[in-house]
């Protein structure tokens, strides 16, 4: 839950369930973007300045850790105005697996439930 026009930090839980080690590049946090649930539009997420440092968050094989998500309600579509008004929404993450940002395989995650408040 997050009010319109404000900003939240929480945090993304992933369960790896392969083989080896996951490892996630960010720049200290993965930024969600907001999508509409019924049509899987992005339309919006957080609107601002970000450190760029490399910081890779690492899960072992059968373990679940968290890795730090950056979550805004600013709008990116004109039809909302400058903010994503009150209701229920959806959050979804493009995760980086590996190392190497450029050659890494890029996943997103499910579109996750975001109530947006007044």
């Amino acid at each position: 839950m997050v009010g319109s026009g404000h900003t939240l930090r929480h945090g993304l839980l992933l369960r790896n369930l392969t083989g080896r080690e996951l490892q996630i590049a960010t720049n200290g946090q993965v930024t969600a973007t907001v999508v509409d649930p019924h049509t899987g539009d992005v339309v919006g997420g957080f609107a601002g300045f970000q450190h760029l440092p490399l910081i890779i968050f690492r899960v072992a094989p059968g373990q679940t850790g968290r890795v730090p998500l950056l979550i805004g309600s600013a709008s990116f579509t004109p039809r909302l105005g400058y903010v994503i008004p009150a209701g229920d929404w959806g959050i979804q993450a493009t995760l980086t697996l590996g190392l190497h940002p450029r050659d890494s395989p890029r996943r997103r995650t499910p579109v996750l439930p975001l109530t947006i408040t007044a």
